[in-house]
């Protein structure tokens, strides 16, 4: 059977209190033995001692000096609390003994020295005893056996026991009920954020669950699931916008492909129209293939972080290949590329993500840059960290924008140059492959007269 969150906490308090009670019964129990037999043992000797004061030896004989102080009443009669005496010889013969013992003995141990109090029965009764020598100059002649009743004491010890052990079980389910009802008490705020947790759905993920009046672990609790919930409703809200421009992106190069298509079959076209439309055609299926490419890159970076080929590698030489990839549209932009190269640092990181993030930052370098401008690219060792910045003097980004170019599919001031081609990835893209390798990312930009772009690699 599994128990209920609630019962489990009772059961364990009550499991861990009923170890307490039980010690302390146990500790309540010897206390009170000891010092019932402590106070026996007490009258016990005094006893010994002062009837071993009336014995008297004669003729190798141990007897009561004052015999006829036994043959009282208050020493023939059975007493409320009598004491019994009784002397033997080293052999353990009787020699004499008090009138109420009649004609019962006490329990001898031969060989016994020492005067250790003993439980034991005497007609059926149970009696405290001890036995002392009796001894003549300096050596043992007999021994003297000094009992009491301990009934009393029995009686009061097995009352003691049969409460205690009676009480245990309704301690122990006085117990489990109030640690349940305090329990139930104790995680309804959790049963409040269970019910609102479960009342949160995809529709209204604006909803927060309610903080305790305590900052207690529960407040902690409560904060940590309303801070878990509003990093899930940014996600959600990122990939409504992301289907939502996905989707923008996607259908306009296939409308244009439609309507081009639709032109063509109107009427005959002269074969110079055919190729200027097909062409088109071809250059918008090109796009359509590069945003789906870029749209399945940012998919399996999810993934690739499992996978990193991290290894040692030169940036310097990773910024000459991809000058070199876009040599042609330097040369029909007259753009001019310096390179300043200082003592340069290897980088351990994954190959493919540093050429993917050079790439898109030098590409974007070259796109926004007007015809004859110049870019720079900064290679410089800081605090044993190589930090990259790529530099164009192209448009800028707004002061608004600044905050959101690294969102997918997002494009600043995309209405004022049209003739640029993009798909708004790119950033984004760079910004999860720093991430990562762990590579700091920032960006200054002046509307109008250039951005820097700025990699901090971390140390190898």
């Amino acid at each position: 059977m599994t128990l209920t969150f609630k019962n489990r906490i009772a059961l364990h308090y009550m499991l861990a209190t009923a170890a307490l009670v039980a010690a302390a019964y146990l500790v309540v129990l010897l206390v009170v033995r000891h010092q019932v037999y402590a106070d026996l043992d007490a009258r016990l000797r005094f006893e010994a001692a002062k009837h071993l004061g009336e014995v008297g030896i004669a003729n190798g004989t141990i007897r009561f000096a004052h015999k006829e102080e036994w043959e009282e009443q208050e020493h023939r009669e059975v007493q409320v609390d009598p004491v019994f005496i009784q002397v033997n010889d080293p052999r353990g013969q009787l020699m004499d003994r008090s009138p109420n013992l009649k004609a019962d003995r006490l329990a001898f141990e031969l060989g016994l020295t020492e005067q250790v109090p003993l439980n034991s029965l005497l007609r059926g009764k149970a009696i405290r005893q001890v036995q002392v020598p009796i001894l003549e100059d300096g050596a043992p002649v007999g021994y003297l056996l000094a009992a009491i009743s301990s009934e009393a004491a029995q009686h009061v010890l097995g009352s003691l026991e049969t409460v205690l052990l009676l009480s245990f079980p309704v301690v122990l389910l006085a117990l489990f009920g109030s640690a349940r009802l305090l329990a139930g008490r104790s995680i309804r705020p959790i049963v409040q954020i269970t019910a609102t947790t479960n009342h949160i759905t995809r529709a209204n993920l604006a909803e927060r669950v309610p903080l305790p009046a305590r900052p207690d672990e529960l407040h902690t609790l409560a904060s940590a699931i309303n801070g878990l919930l509003g990093r899930v409703e940014q996600v959600v809200e990122r990939e409504k916008q992301f289907t939502a421009d996905a989707s923008h992106e996607l259908r306009t190069p296939l409308a244009v492909l439609k309507g081009t298509l639709e032109v063509l079959v109107r009427k005959p076209r002269t074969p110079a129209e055919y190729v200027a439309n097909i062409t088109f055609g071809i250059r918008e299926i090109n796009r359509l293939t590069h945003l789906v490419d870029q749209l399945l890159l940012m998919a399996r970076f999810e993934n690739h972080a499992k996978g990193l080929n991290r290894q040692e590698l030169s940036v310097l030489s990773g910024v000459h290949d991809v000058l070199h990839r876009h040599r042609a549209d330097l040369e029909t932009k007259r753009i001019r590329v310096d390179v300043e190269d200082g003592d340069t640092l290897p980088v351990e990181a994954d190959p493919y993500l540093v050429d993917l993030i050079l790439d898109n930052l030098l590409s974007n370098a070259v796109k926004y840059s007007p015809a004859g401008s110049t870019i720079t690219v900064a290679l410089a060792p800081v605090a044993g960290r190589l930090r990259c910045a790529i530099t164009d003097q192209g448009i800028g980004i707004r002061p608004e924008d600044q905050s959101r170019i690294f969102a997918p599919l997002y494009r600043s001031d995309a209405l004022a140059h049209k003739h640029i081609e993009g798909t708004g990835l790119g950033l984004s893209i760079v910004a999860k492959a720093c991430a990562l390798l762990g590579i700091k990312l920032t960006v200054q930009s002046e509307f109008g007269r250039g951005t820097t772009f700025t990699v901090l690699f971390p140390a190898s």
